[in-house]
Parts: C-alpha cells; structure tokens; sequence
C-alpha cells in the first residue's frame, strides 16, 4: 500500500482538512432578512420585535410579568385574525423525574388557530413563553415564540390558505417541569391526527438543530428533508430518548403518542438562564434559520393527509452541505457495516501476502486505534475536570464559558494529540502499512459495534468507514499515479461528515464534547491520516502530538486569560435563604461548595437537622438573620379514619405571595390529590407546587392511621424576597434560577 509519498501526501491532507472546516463553516447560520423583506417569506428581523417585548424582565410563572407577556402574546394571535384562547389548568411532571418528588403548577396555554381550508388534521407550532427567574429569556424561549409568530403571520398573509390546521400553541410552566405542555394533553382537547414542531433553546446562537424526533421516525424525517435547514442526523435522534437530562416540551407530547419534531440551538450557552439572556444577544442569523424551518415544516405538513403519517421505519439519515438531508433505509447501513468488514478482510490478506504486514499487526494496530479513542475520551473529559478546578466557578454552571473558542479548539487539539500519538505507537510497533489498515480496521469495527446496537445510530461511522475501505482497497487495482487520488476521493465521507458533526457537538458544551465530538474526531480524523502514509516523519514524528499537546495547553492558558467574569458577563452563584418558623431560626444554604464571595457566610459544612431533610442538596450551610417572613398556611378541612385508613383535606396558602409551595412527608402517603389532580404513585418525600393561587390550593392524601409529620414550605425567588439584611452580591454576579428564600414550617394538629 504505497500512497501519499512526500509533499503530495501533505498536500491531499491539506485538502481534505480544508473540506472539513469549510463544512463545519456552511453548517453554521450566515444572514438574515430585515423588516422590509417580502410580507409571504420569514423575517429575523421582523421577530426580533417580538422578543423585544416579551424579553424586557424575567417572566416566570406565578409573577405579574408572566401575566403581562401571557396577555400581549394572545392580543398578537388575535390581531393576526387566529381563534385564540387562553387554557387554565393544573399541569404536572410528565413521567418520572424525580422518584422522590412530584411537580405540579398552577399553567395557562395561550392556543391560536388558523383554520385550514379541508383539516385532515393539525399541524401544532410550539414554544414555552415562560422564563426562569434568573433571566428575561430572550433565546430560552422568546426566539421560538416569535419565530412561530412570525411563521404564522407568513402563513396569513399567502395567497392560499393550507389544507390542515394550524395551531401556535404556547405553553406555560415548562421550566417547573412542562407543566403546560402535560396540562395540554392530560385535558385531552387536542386533535390526534397531528404533527407537534416543538421549539426551544440552550444558548444564544448557533444552528437551529433538529436533535430529536419521536421514533419510529421515517415519516417525520421524510418531511423534515425538505426543510431549507434540515441540520439533523440519526445518531443524535436515535440516542436522545425522552429521559436525557436536557428536557423539552417534547417529553409530554410524546408520552402523549403525538409525533414530535424537537428543534433547539445551544451556540453561546453562557446565556442560558443567564440575566443577560436579553435581545441584544439574539443571534439574528441562527432565527433567521430557525424561522424558515418552520415555516417550510408548517406548509408542508399543511398540506398533507396528517390522518395517513405512519411509517413504521427508523431510517438513517445525515446532513450534508448546503441543506442536503441524505436519508437511507436502516437495512443499507446494516449491508455497508457488513461490506466495510468483508472490504478489510480482502486488504488485510493482501498485505500479508505482499509482506507489507501481519495479520497480527494489523489486530494490535486496531486495538491501538480503538483504545486511543476511549483514551481521548478520558484525556478531554479530566482536561475539563481540571479546568473546572483551575476555574471554580465554572463548576457551577452546566454550560460553557462566554469566550469558549480557546478551549473548544483545546478539546480539537487535545484529541488530535491522543489520536497522533496512537497513530505514532502503531507505526513503531507495526509498521506503517499495519498502522493505516489498523485505522481503517478500527472504524471498521466501530462502526459495527454500533450498527449491532442501533442501525440509525450507526451511519456516522459506517459510511465514512465502508468509503475509506474502497479507497484503500483501490490502491491495489488502480496505477500508482492515481492511488493517491482515488483515496483522497473516497476520504471525502470522512472529511463531509466530520466537519458536519464535530463544531455543533462541541457547541452543545464543553462538558458534552467528550461523548459527541471527541470520538468523531479520533475515529473519522484517523481516516484522513491515511493520506501521510508516506509522507509522515520517519524520525520525528513524535512531535506531532508533542507539539499539540504544547498547543493544548497554549490554548487552555489563553482561553483562561481572556474569559473574565465582569458586570457584562457575569458569573453564576447558587444561595438560599431558609427560615425555620418554628423554632425562629435561619440559615443560608448552598448546593455548591462556597466561592470567594459565598465563603463570607457560608462554610463547607452541609447543613442539620431540620434544614438537612428539607434541602438534602446542600453541601454548604452559614448561620443567618431572622427575617420578618411570614409563614405558610394549612388549613385542615377534614380528618377522617376510616378501615385503617387516615384521609386528610388540606388547603395550602403562601401569605407572602410566594412563587412555589411544597408539602413534605415523612413516610409517602397511599393516595395523593393536589388542586384537582390525582397523583398516581405518591412520591416518596414532597411535591412541588408552581404559581399557587392567592386563596391556596386543596390537598387530599391518605395514609395509614396514627400521627403525620408533614412540612409545609414556600419559596420566592431571592432577589425578589425583600430580606432586610444580607451580603449583597458583587456585580460581577448573578443567582442561578434555584436561589431562593424559603419558609419552613409543622403543620400542627396532625
């Protein structure tokens, strides 16, 4: 296998590494239409007003600025002539989050309809209009409310009106849990011959990304192909079920049995939940792309007979430049898996009966290829780790730094560190000829491993791998004037797909790259290797992966140098304030270890008893203040015995119009009624309560006969807790969405 010799080997890397960035470049969104833009097309600019609006302070449930986003957003549906609605009701967690806790809220859908001409159906366009307290949530989710705004005033102002119906629904409460969007489906008055677009956001920029769909997907992605963004592969759908730690609405509509289309962005995630998550960081182009997606998805499926959608397949599908969505029937990714294989068998033999290798060169050079990716894995994810401890208050956040290039192109470098060193070893102890059939073998394999577990999730690697095994095999039947030439042609898949799916993995964060960037790249970036064959340094090729991981450690230094916190980027902390009514004592609570700000109040010390069973979270504790806060309320509207059985009715009532209100248990009732909804399975310590009324709501539990222990407790968002004393935070300083004052308290007579 001889290829790639001398400058010609550099330059066709050159040439495949340059269709990697230039991939990784288009993939990203690039301009947008301004206000005056043609009434019948999307217009970024024109949804930017929206989000000025409802965008202008945080809108969480259970305030008066929720109220007011709540009542401009149904007048917008109205004066755009749609049937429109406001939808009152109790939603709660859809599934089960947490075993040892229930959550529910007070929710309010606003629901607009345009009529189709002939419905056989509708088509459902939704995003959450609530935010955190944290942030004014102009990206999360104010981009997706306007974007469907804007889409349906599109739809309005065509020529002719669509088939099915069209529905923008926004839902309320999804940061408590999706309350709205699990009080949409639990009231049942919703149209089943339906397709839910579901919007949302994790950052401020970056493509709009379709990362998840309701499986089986064939129908779906039929559809979503031709969209003018379709940015989307089956790797990602086939692995992101609905019980991954990110959460959107689309876990309650596919409990529902509704088909789903989950689009996001996560570019900039420092903005997420972040106080200056504000309009002026809204990415025009990224909701100019996601915009037009819409749209393009909402006539579509507006045209369609949405009684007839079933496809029972779950095919594979990737994205490739210039929104070309390739889809391809599982069973083709199971033969390339297998052809791949049989393709290096063939050129394993050929090498051993060239003399070029072994056979057991070529299984210790895979080994060494495969163990280089787990091996990168590990490197990426402590390089982070100990970033995190160079940096403590990165540790708080779940999302990246506001200056992520510099360690981004870290985690880049660090990869191509480990992958070069592995290749470097493989040489020593194989030869050159088993090291390069050791990457293509390596591929090979892993790309099977996949297919065996998850077809749709396989061609990532499989195409890339079955490509790389044809070029290579070439190289044996064409002369050797065109050997380098032909492998170049067939390391093409590898270069599309590694620029198509690296850059979005490593914006979806730091924390995450590990798992989604960083295999991509020591797998599919070895194939390109192929290439330096010959042309890789006999002697000193060594200081590749030296001088990468000098540069690893360049980049880690400068990206440390230039993120630093101030009053424009400020960093996240994480406080409570928590009262003890009975006894008329107080502490401040943290579920991080303290920073050089909390430290002046808080020590490292978890909290006691009672404070410890009421926030078992916290690892930080501080004496604090009493504050004149006023307590919750139960009022006990009955208490029966009955066969064994104890049945109490409650109603819970915050006097100071707190935001959330919990009950607390020792031992989890039989049964549980909260606000007129049954909770089946009572958990096993509390639930949560969203947006409770002025007048409370009503409770019914029943457990077994004899004494109850239950606390009562409600919580306001800390900045709005009117404490009279306590340390004021620095400007460079913000409380995440979980800081919160609370009032704690026995509820007597039980």
């Amino acid at each position: 296998m001889r290829v790639g010799r001398g400058l010609s080997g550099f330059l066709a890397f050159a040439v495949l590494l340059a269709v990697v960035v230039a991939t990784a470049w288009q993939g990203q969104p690039h301009g947008y239409l301004g206000e005056s833009a043609a009434p019948e097309v999307f217009s970024a600019g024109r949804a930017l007003r929206t989000v000025e609006e409802i965008a202008r302070a945080p809108h969480p449930v259970g305030t008066a600025e929720h109220d007011r986003v709540r009542d401009h957003l149904a007048g917008e549906l109205r004066k755009l002539g749609l049937e429109t609605e406001i939808r009152e009701g109790v939603g709660r967690w859809p599934g089960d989050f947490k075993p040892d806790s229930a959550g529910l809220g007070r929710v309010a859908n606003i629901v607009g309809t345009l009529k189709g001409t002939n419905p056989t159906g509708t088509v459902y366009l939704v995003a959450h209009y609530d935010s955190v307290p944290s942030g004014p949530g102009a990206n999360d989710d104010g981009v997706a409310v306007a974007a469907i705004l804007e889409a349906v005033r599109a739809l309005r102002d065509s020529e002719n009106g669509l088939r099915n119906n069209v529905v923008a629904l926004f839902t309320d409460g999804e940061e408590p849990g999706l309350l709205g969007a699990e009080s949409f489906v639990a009231a049942g008055d919703y149209d089943r011959n339906a397709v839910v677009i579901n919007h949302d956001a994790r950052g401020a920029g970056g493509p709009a990304l379709l990362w998840r769909i309701t499986r089986p997907d064939g129908g779906l992605i039929g559809v979503a192909k031709d969209a003018p963004h379709p940015d989307t592969d089956s790797t990602t759908t086939a692995l992101a079920g609905a019980g991954v730690s990110s959460t959107t609405d689309f876990v309650a509509f596919d409990k529902a049995g509704l088909p789903v289309l989950d689009w996001a962005y996560a570019g900039r995630s420092a903005y997420y939940h972040n106080p200056k998550d504000e309009p002026g960081q809204v990415d025009l182009a990224t909701v100019q792309q996601l915009g037009e997606n819409t749209l393009a998805l909402a006539r579509d499926f507006g045209e369609r007979d949405l009684a007839d959608t079933s496809n029972r397949s779950n095919p594979a599908y990737f994205a490739l430049p210039f929104g070309v969505l390739v889809v391809v029937p599982a069973w083709v990714i199971i033969a390339l898996a297998v052809l791949s294989l049989l393709i290096v068998g063939w050129v394993i033999r050929q090498v051993r009966r060239n003399g070029e290798t072994t056979v057991k060169g070529v299984i210790g050079s895979t080994a060494v290829i495969l163990a280089g990716a787990l091996v990168a894995v590990g490197a990426t994810y402590g390089w982070w780790w100990l970033v995190q401890r160079i940096r403590p208050e990165y540790r708080a956040w779940p999302v990246d730094p506001y200056r992520p290039e510099f360690f981004q192109t870290a985690v880049l470098v660090l990869t191509v560190c480990v992958l070069t060193a592995g290749y470097a070893l493989a040489r020593r102890l194989f030869g050159p000829t088993g090291a390069a059939i050791g990457l293509v073998t390596g591929v090979s394999v892993a790309g099977a491993g996949v297919t065996a577990y998850s077809p749709a999730a396989a061609q990532i690697l499989v195409i890339p791998a079955t490509a790389a095994a044809i070029g290579v095999a070439s190289t044996f039947l064409v002369p050797d004037r065109w050997r380098l030439v032909t492998l170049t042609v067939f390391l093409l898949p590898a270069a599309l797909l590694l620029g198509g799916s690296t850059w979005p993995g490593l914006q979806a964060g730091l924390m995450t790259a590990p798992f989604t960037a960083v295999p991509l790249v020591a797998l599919l970036g070895g194939l390109l290797l192929l290439t330096l064959l010959r042309s890789w340094p006999q002697r000193r090729g060594w200081t590749i992966p030296a001088l990468a991981l000098v540069l690893t450690l360049v980049l880690t230094a400068v990206g440390l140098a230039v993120d630093r916190f101030d009053v424009e980027h400020p960093r996240v902390t994480q406080v409570a304030y928590a009262l003890d009514a009975d006894h008329h004592a107080a502490q401040w609570l943290s579920v991080l270890p303290p920073d050089d700000w909390t430290r002046t109040f808080l020590s490292g010390n978890a909290p006691g008893a009672p404070y410890s069973a009421l926030f078992p979270s916290s690892v930080s504790s501080g004496r604090a203040e009493v504050e004149n806060l006023s307590a919750p309320i139960a009022e006990i509207l009955s208490d029966t015995t009955a066969s064994g059985q104890r049945t109490i009715r409650l109603r819970l009532r915050s006097t100071r119009a707190a935001t959330r209100i919990d009950l607390n248990w020792q031992q989890a009732p039989n049964a549980l009624r909260v606000a007129g909804r049954e909770v089946t399975r009572p958990p096993h310590k509390n639930f949560h309560f969203a947006a409770p009324p002025a007048e409370g709501i009503e409770v019914e539990l029943v457990a077994p006969a004899g004494p109850l222990e239950l606390y009562l407790v409600d919580y306001t968002w800390l900045p709005d807790s009117k404490l009279s004393q306590g340390p004021a935070h620095p400007d460079d300083t913000y409380f995440r969405q979980d800081s919160a004052a609370a009032v704690f308290t026995k509820i007597p007579g039980l």
